[in-house]
């Protein structure tokens, strides 16, 4: 089993990079859709978020859900209340991300992570490649702040939890450059995915 990693900041286009490597058939772990879905159906992660912020919690058709907007309001607002979501939330993407890796570990495949905190998390070391999503800053900007919910503070605020491109960069990744559209995107993981396997093919040869 090989394992690319894909990541970069927020707006640098990592989801793009990652839904076009489905395309060619590669299986994706994406740890935003798994952090969503623990959110919006884990009922374990349901009953800690309203022990520990009730007021996040909406009743919709006599049904308890977890407020997002709300959530997300508050743990940008006071690092410890994020520091202990993360404790609740990161187990369990982790335990879904180990079966993941252990379903297709057995297997001649390529696989992918999805991880916008690949380097801070230590999860580029189990990569055999990473890919690292990188636009202009300018352009990141533009992307990010269409975003429903999304303000010029937060958007400051999550780049500040992540490492800086500059140290990203000098972990040597294969540099995905999404300013200039779709198209040369995906040409160039085409050449990066051909490389890919003609090395590994020659590694087994």
């Amino acid at each position: 089993m090989i394992i690319i990693g894909i990541t970069g900041s927020i707006g640098m286009g990592k989801s793009t990079i990652a839904s076009m490597l489905k395309f060619f058939g590669i299986p994706i772990h994406d740890s935003d859709l798994v952090v969503k879905e623990l959110i919006e159906t884990n009922s374990l992660v349901l009953k800690k978020i309203k022990k520990n912020w009730p007021e996040v919690i909406d009743i919709i058709d006599s049904k308890e859900i977890i407020n997002k907007e709300k959530l997300s309001k508050l743990i940008f607002n006071d690092i410890k209340c994020k520091e202990n979501l993360e404790k609740i939330i990161h187990p369990l993407v982790n335990k879904k991300r180990k079966m993941f890796l252990k379903k297709y570990e057995s297997k001649n495949k390529i696989v992918g992570m999805d991880v916008p905190l690949l380097y801070e998390t230590g999860l580029n070391k189990i990569c055999n490649y990473i890919f690292l999503a990188l636009t202009s800053e300018a352009n990141q900007a533009k992307r990010v702040l269409k975003r429903k919910n999304m303000t010029k503070e937060k958007f400051i605020s999550i780049k500040e939890n992540q490492w800086s491109d500059e140290m990203k960069k000098e972990q040597k990744p294969y540099i995905i450059n999404t300013t200039y559209g779709k198209i040369l995107v995906f040409i160039l993981l085409t050449f990066l995915l051909s490389t890919i396997f003609f090395k590994e093919k020659v590694l087994k040869a």
